[in-house]
C-alpha cells in the first residue's frame, strides 16, 4: 500500500528535517527499495503476484518514476486506513488470491526473510500473520481469508494499534502468527535509525542509501 509521491503528501513529519521536496524524493527511494524487495521475494516463490494499492485513485501517473514491471495496480477504498486495508484485503480476495500479505513503504531495508515467512504461516494453521513494528503497530499484515473485525475500533496512528488488532484477532478465536519486530521511518528520530543502519550495512536500501548519502553532500 502507498500514497502516491506528491510533493507535500508525504512523509509529513519528515518535511520540517528535510523539506518537502527532499522528503518526497526520500519516499520515493522509500518505494524503489520496497519493490526491490518484493522482486527478490518474487524470485523465490513464483507464484506470487505484485499489487501496489495506491491511493489517491486517478494517481497511476505519479509512479512511473517507480520501476516495477509486472505489477498489477489497484486504487485504494475507504475513509480512513482500517477501510482501505479491509478494502484492500477484500478486493484481491474477489480477484482469487489464496492468501494477501500487506506492506507499506515506510520501511526500505526490510528483510526479504519476513515476508517470505510471512506466506509460509499462512500456509500452515495460521490465519493472519502481523509483523509488529517498533512504534506499537504494524509494518506487515497477512491472512488467508478476510477477517474484517480486525479492522474495526482500532486506534489508527497511536501506539494502540497493534494491541487492538490483536485484540480483536483473540475476539474472533484466529490463529495468529507473530514475526520479529521491525521497525517503520516516519520521524526524525527513526530516520536517523535508519541512516545509522545503512551506515553499517547499505546493500538492503541501495536507493535509499545513495539519496541519504547525496543529500548530506548536497548533491540533490
Amino acid at each position: 500500500m502507498a500514497k502516491a509521491p506528491r510533493e507535500g503528501e508525504v512523509k509529513t513529519r519528515l518535511i520540517g528535517a528535510l523539506g518537502p521536496a527532499a522528503a518526497t524524493e526520500l519516499y520515493i527511494n522509500f518505494l524503489r527499495d520496497t519493490f526491490a524487495v518484493m522482486e527478490a521475494v518474487w524470485d523465490e516463490r513464483e507464484t506470487l503476484s505484485l499489487v501496489l494499492c495506491y491511493v489517491p485513485e486517478g494517481a497511476e501517473e505519479a509512479f512511473e518514476i517507480i520501476d516495477r514491471e509486472g505489477s498489477l495496480m489497484m486504487a485504494q477504498r475507504g475513509d480512513d486506513l482500517g477501510e482501505r486495508l479491509c478494502n484492500c484485503f477484500a478486493d484481491l480476495f474477489e480477484l482469487g488470491f489464496d492468501s494477501v500479505v500487506v506492506i507499506g513503504a515506510d520501511s526500505p531495508t526490510l528483510p526479504g526473510d519476513y515476508l517470505i515467512e510471512a506466506f509460509e504461516s499462512l500456509t500452515r494453521e495460521y490465519d493472519v500473520v502481523i509483523g509488529p513494528a517498533e512504534d506499537h503497530g504494524y509494518y506487515l499484515i497477512g491472512m488467508r481469508s478476510l477477517h474484517r473485525r480486525i479492522f474495526e475500533e482500532v486506534p489508527w496512528g497511536t501506539s494502540g494499534v497493534l494491541a487492538a488488532t490483536q485484540e480483536r484477532a483473540r475476539e474472533v478465536g484466529l490463529n495468529l502468527a507473530s514475526l520479529p519486530v521491525w521497525y517503520d521511518v516516519d520521524t526524525p528520530e527513526e530516520l536517523e535509525k535508519l541512516k545509522r543502519e545503512l551506515g553499517r550495512d547499505g546493500s538492503s536500501a541501495k536507493s535509499t542509501h545513495k539519496f541519504l548519502k547525496d543529500l548530506a553532500k548536497g548533491r540533490t
